[in-house]
């Protein structure tokens, strides 16, 4: 993955560093990459305020609350100017949706839902057909999950 011109080696071993555990001290991200603590100090914020960093967040496991129902399912939409902008922010806040795609092809949206049952997927499902600008959906239902890892191989 080729990295922004802005983005250094130290940034990039300072970001690797981040995303395996973003609650580890500046001080021992400082030794792990090999630099001064007030460096490491002064490029985590850099990085925030340019918006390479954007949050923050604890990784729970989806399971430990019966979320386990996964699916991805494939949105067509009405055309017009800015539809995919427009009906995208619709999409993404639906209860249950955790990540919507705008796609080029035949599919306009890939929306990621997670639920703890049928039940509770199929109103989340009514509520997305229901939106203005959906015209149809294909549900696949996730099997089992291989591997999903929300972090970025920065080389």
């Amino acid at each position: 993955m080729p990295k922004s011109d802005r983005l250094d080696d130290l940034d990039c071993a300072i970001l690797r560093e981040l995303q395996n555990d973003c609650r580890t001290p500046l001080q021992e991200v400082a030794e792990k990459v090999g630099a001064p603590t007030s460096t490491v100090h002064y490029r985590v914020k850099r990085l925030e305020r340019e918006g390479v960093i954007d949050g923050y967040y604890a990784r729970i496991n989806p399971e430990k609350f019966g979320m386990d129902y996964i699916t991805v399912i494939k949105v067509q939409a009405s055309y017009g100017p800015g539809f995919g902008d427009r009906i995208g922010k619709r999409i993404s806040k639906l209860p249950g949706v955790w990540a919507v795609y705008f796609t080029l092809g035949e599919t306009d949206f890939f929306v990621l839902t997670r639920s703890k049952n049928r039940d509770e997927y199929m109103k989340i499902l009514e509520t997305l057909m229901s939106t203005k600008g959906i015209l149809r959906t294909s549900t696949q239902v996730v099997a089992k999950v291989i591997r999903e890892d929300p972090r970025l191989d920065i080389q």
